[in-house]
């Protein structure tokens, strides 16, 4: 049997919808993904709604690539998170 691989690392970006700017652009260790949420909330509301728990789940399934990709019209950002 072959080993599942996990990701090692969470990135989260936010991104200004009206300049195309990155505001965030933040790569951790995936095992610090509640701190990567909490971090991520701090510069954009919608990242508040992203359950860790499920995040987590995703690391352990071994899922790579993006996993949560959110257009905020009102805050004007654009919100991804990637397991790499």
């Amino acid at each position: 049997t072959q080993a599942v691989q996990h990701p090692q690392w969470l990135r989260v970006t936010v991104t200004d919808l009206e300049s195309g700017k990155r505001r965030v652009n933040v790569r951790m260790p995936a095992a610090l993904i509640s701190t990567g949420t909490k971090m991520g909330a701090h510069f954009s509301t919608n990242i508040e709604n992203i359950n860790p728990e499920q995040l987590r789940e995703f690391v352990r399934s071994g899922k790579f690539g993006k996993i949560v990709d959110v257009i905020d019209e009102e805050g004007r950002e654009h919100v991804e998170v990637f397991l790499e």
